[in-house]
């Protein structure tokens, strides 16, 4: 088994925490110089409606577009494209205009 010597003063050097604070150094530098490069999350849930059991209409946001989605336990559908522009700053829908 290995003894540490408790007796050393201030100015003594030990070999084994020595080595030990070299290799912490060298790993942190390691590290530091290492980047880790996320993807940037761009499908994000707006917001979401339950209407009962297993049904939901939800705003998915894809980058600037936005969708208004329906679903069930089955499947999902797309019931509108609202684009980036669609809400005003009120929250409201923009209008449309008629066709007519």
């Amino acid at each position: 088994m290995f003894a540490i010597n408790t007796d050393e003063g201030p100015g003594s050097c030990n070999p084994a925490s020595t080595l030990a604070s070299r290799v912490a150094a060298f790993l942190g530098g390691l590290i530091s110089g290492v980047r880790v490069h996320r993807r940037e999350r761009r499908l994000r849930v707006c917001e979401m409606l339950a209407l009962g059991e297993k049904r939901f209409v939800a705003v998915v946001e894809y980058g600037p577009q936005k969708f208004l989605l329906a679903g069930t336990s089955q499947n999902i559908s797309l019931l509108r494209h609202l684009g980036a522009e669609t809400e005003a700053a009120s929250g409201e829908p923009r209008k449309e205009s008629d066709p007519r």
